[in-house]
């Protein structure tokens, strides 16, 4: 739904939309390391569910502790959406792109069950 309704108005190409849903954050798509950080903060909750020190450390150089906060609670928010929208077997809003729609970085289709 994000796709359809706010990439124009968010300013997001082809290849960084392509990025979001099939790439990482070393794409070359991504020019800043703001957005670099901010697309491994989510990728890190995502798939462990935490943000080791690390990463931790350089998201602290770039954002204030109440960015961070929003972050996390953002990311938690759209990860309950989601649990919500699947469980209740919610129908996709008309002209909304499934993952598996949106091209890969070199043009290909993706494949089922994609990221």
């Amino acid at each position: 739904m994000h796709v359809a309704r706010f990439a124009t108005r968010a300013g997001l190409t082809a290849a960084q939309i392509s990025s979001l849903t099939h790439g990482t954050s070393a794409d070359p798509c991504w020019t800043t390391g703001r957005d670099r950080l901010l697309l491994d903060a989510a990728d890190a909750l995502h798939t462990r569910h935490d943000i080791d020190d690390t990463l931790w450390a350089r998201l602290a150089t770039e954002f204030t502790p109440e960015e961070l906060l929003d972050l996390l609670m953002l990311c938690g928010w759209y990860h309950a959406i989601s649990f919500t929208a699947r469980a209740t077997r919610l129908v996709p809003e008309p002209g909304t792109p499934r993952f598996r729609e949106i091209p890969l970085p070199d043009g290909s289709a993706a494949e089922e069950g994609g990221r």
